[in-house]
């Protein structure tokens, strides 16, 4: 009974002399060193007698720096979790800028571009319908179009699909012989002629308008002139509905 009492006593010695030592170290890092101290002291002094006081001293010291290292790893770590997302949260921030800035551009390009390809286009359609015009020659009392003329009209409709904003106008004549009636008839059968190809072609019906004029315009008295009467001219003009 009386080692036991010098056993705790020891311990509270021990005890009481880390304490004292605490209030001349008002560090964290010296609080949690002597509170490990005297902890290690007291459980070793308790469980061994003195030796063991020593070894338990020793262990809570260590157990004192223990925590101390602890607790600053998880500030930093806190710290450094914080920094973390902070950065994500401005890369996520640049990443929407950039996104809303590439998509402003993609959108002023393409409109530029189009208001280019718009005034270049109304360009090419001034210079088909000013510059553009065809011409599709008959035989006597004929209003078949010529085979070897076709794959010109097909060329022609394709042309034209290209440019919605066209319209054709197809006028048809013949020569002087024979008699007005029927040379009115003659040159409106020419004209169905050249729109049922163009038609056929793709060309949409409501963009072609046909006008016969039977022998009206002819100008050629000569037998070799007369083919250059009997004629559908082609002509393009620009739809301003468009």
């Amino acid at each position: 009974m009386s080692h036991f009492k010098t056993i705790i006593f020891t311990s509270l010695v021990l005890l009481s002399t880390v304490t004292h030592a605490e209030t001349d170290k008002p560090a964290e890092n010296g609080k949690n060193e002597g509170l490990g101290f005297g902890i290690g002291a007291l459980i070793g002094g308790l469980i061994a007698g003195p030796p063991g006081a020593l070894i338990g001293a020793a262990g809570g010291s260590l157990f004192g720096n223990n925590k101390t290292r602890k607790d600053t790893y998880v500030s930093l770590e806190n710290q450094l979790q914080e920094k973390t997302d902070e950065i994500a949260a401005l890369q996520n921030e640049l990443s929407q800028n950039n996104t809303r800035n590439m998509a402003q551009r993609r959108t002023e390009l393409a409109r530029a571009i189009h208001n280019v390809n718009l005034r270049n286009k109304h360009t090419a359609v001034k210079k088909l319908e000013n510059g553009l015009s065809m011409a599709v020659y008959f035989r006597t009392n004929d209003h078949a179009i010529d085979s070897t003329l076709l794959p010109h009209i097909h060329e022609l409709a394709t042309l034209i699909n290209d440019y919605p904003e066209l319209n054709i106008h197809l006028y048809a004549h013949a020569d002087h012989r024979g008699k007005p009636d029927y040379n009115m008839k003659l040159s409106k059968s020419r004209a169905q002629s050249v729109r049922d190809s163009l038609i056929a072609a793709g060309v949409s019906r409501s963009r072609i308008y046909s006008h016969a004029h039977g022998e009206s315009n002819a100008i050629n008295k000569d037998s070799e002139g007369l083919i250059f009467d009997r004629r559908v001219d082609i002509q393009l003009t620009i739809n301003t509905e468009v």
